[in-house]
């Protein structure tokens, strides 16, 4: 534990809990994890024999990747340079080099959302590819001469129901294995997105004069709230993107007539149906206590604004005078142990 003076402050204590719960929570859940990536390279081998219907692939290559990671990782090192070259380092240690794993711009929120941003795009990348299968299939699903027999038609349909079921279940698995994950991961991104803006406007007010140090500290602070919400949105981005190919191919099958069809391909229809019905509230949640989609974001708003509006009718509330007057110790305290 980083120690200023012989004090443990509140905001170390909240990133040190903060680390060790998401190192737990993902530890917790490996062999989940380890089953989930198992059934994604499963769903490829079975992919691969009927891929060559389709003439464009979704999933991120991996130069795309490199790039998104190196991007990520080019910020946090001109963040925490920008920082140190206008703040610089008096003493170089460990309890410094400590101090940059548990502090601002947050390392293990870069490590958290390319995780998690990398393994719900290559599930929404294989929900796509069975909407496109489904797409190659014939528009009143006859058969087609020198294209499209009726087995080919049939066996594409099963095909495609049964690998949107496989992909279903590795829903299941992903929400079981980082669900806990999830949770904690918005949990601290909300306090940490509420103590930012709270301090934006409490410790430094916008009616006082400010000081060339306030508004540094004021960019910083704005940047940290900003990078929190970019990760936040960028993680129910990925999971509603999800959810609008997973149930895309619903609007496929109410197309068309069954009464016309094939008694082949009307059987298909339906059992793909019931399939649907049974995996509809199959959803993306942390850990079972709310859903991640977009209404999420409303829901994050509101409660940040709630938040923000409590702490500041609260200021001069004993726990919240302790908190703040914390908060002003530490930060006087490590610029004069670091700078």
């Amino acid at each position: 534990i980083f120690q200023l003076n012989s004090e443990v402050h509140l905001i170390q204590i909240i990133g040190i809990v903060k680390f060790w719960i998401v190192i737990i929570t993902a530890r917790s859940s490996n062999n989940r994890i380890i089953e989930f990536i198992n059934g994604i390279i499963e769903i490829d081998r079975k992919l691969t024999p009927i891929s060559s219907l389709l003439i464009q692939q979704h999933s991120l290559s991996k130069k795309h990747w490199d790039i998104f990671l190196i991007s990520l990782f080019a910020y946090f090192i001109v963040f925490v340079s920008l920082h140190f070259f206008i703040i610089p380092l008096k003493t170089v240690d460990i309890f410094s080099l400590t101090h940059i794993l548990f502090s601002p711009p947050f390392l293990l929120d870069f490590v958290v959302t390319s995780f998690l941003c990398f393994f719900l795009q290559n599930l929404h990348a294989r929900f796509r590819t069975l909407n496109d299968f489904w797409k190659c299939l014939p528009a009143e699903l006859v058969a087609v001469f020198n294209q499209w027999t009726h087995i080919e038609i049939v066996f594409l349909m099963e095909k495609t129901r049964l690998l949107h079921s496989e992909l279903s279940e590795l829903l299941k698995k992903f929400t079981l294995g980082y669900g806990p994950l999830l949770l904690a991961f918005f949990t601290f991104s909300f306090s940490n997105l509420i103590i930012s803006i709270f301090f934006m406007v409490k410790i430094f007010p916008l009616s006082s004069e400010p000081t060339a140090v306030d508004v540094r500290e004021q960019i910083f602070t704005f940047i940290i709230s900003a990078q929190v919400v970019m990760f936040i949105l960028s993680v129910i981005v990925w999971v509603s993107l999800i959810d609008d190919q997973r149930t895309k191919i619903i609007s496929y099958l109410r197309l068309y007539r069954i009464s016309n069809l094939h008694t082949d391909v009307k059987l298909q229809i339906k059992i793909f149906m019931n399939q649907m019905s049974v995996f509809e509230f199959d959803q993306i949640t942390a850990f079972g206590l709310f859903n991640v989609n977009l209404n999420l974001v409303v829901s994050i708003l509101l409660l940040v604004v709630t938040g923000i509006i409590t702490l500041i009718q609260m200021k001069h509330h004993p726990v919240i005078m302790k908190l703040n007057n914390d908060t002003k110790s530490y930060l006087i305290n490590i610029n004069k142990y670091m700078h």
